[in-house]
């Protein structure tokens, strides 16, 4: 039987999910057949629809909170993407509001995309462990991580970018805006 059929088949069969369940993830921890994907430094595991190049962004903490009324999507997105990449349970995801550009230094650092400074973002970052089902080459594993951050429009909840790291990410979440607990109850709520 033809591996790559069944890579193919597999990623469309994920997307399907996703898109039925809401959440049209780009690159939700499953790349897109075909997709390239870059390993950087200190075992980071990336992809993104962009090209990449060095590029630098500041970390200067914004002041806008992420809306409680994007929470429970954040939530769902969160719980499905750890279904769909290892099935462990999360021991950490916090989401920020934040900008592209500065999103990119935590979760793929080093990627750079041009007009991107402006546009809104929420950085959702994860610790857990995930297994990404991937395309790999003949006789390759698929990439492991313990962290693992996604870049999401603010609008569509459409995944723009995501990384899988060994390590927590070179620039914190938290550096970059207030930061949302995306595993403790809503408030108001007893547990």
């Amino acid at each position: 039987m033809n591996t790559g059929t069944i890579t193919a088949r597999r990623a469309r069969e994920i997307a399907a999910l996703a898109c039925l369940a809401g959440l049209t993830l780009v690159g939700c921890g499953t790349y897109r057949a075909g997709q390239a994907r870059d390993t950087g430094p200190a075992g980071h595991v990336s992809t993104t629809g962009h090209a990449s190049t060095t590029g630098q962004a500041g970390t200067t903490r914004s002041g806008r909170p992420v809306p409680a009324s994007a929470v429970p999507r954040l939530k769902a997105i969160v719980k499905h993407f750890a279904k769909l990449n290892g099935g462990h349970t999360l021991t950490e995801a916090t989401a920020v509001l934040t900008t592209h550009r500065k999103a990119l230094t935590s979760a793929t650092p080093g990627d750079f995309v041009a007009g991107s400074g402006g546009v809104p973002v929420y950085l959702v970052t994860m610790r857990g462990h995930f297994t990404v089902d991937a395309s790999t080459p003949l006789g390759g594993q698929a990439p492991t991580g313990r962290y693992a951050s996604l870049v999401l429009d603010t609008r569509s909840f459409d995944g723009l970018d995501m990384g899988l790291h060994q390590n927590p990410p070179p620039v914190s979440p938290e550096s970059l805006g207030p930061v949302t607990d995306l595993l403790l109850p809503p408030a108001g709520t007893s547990s």
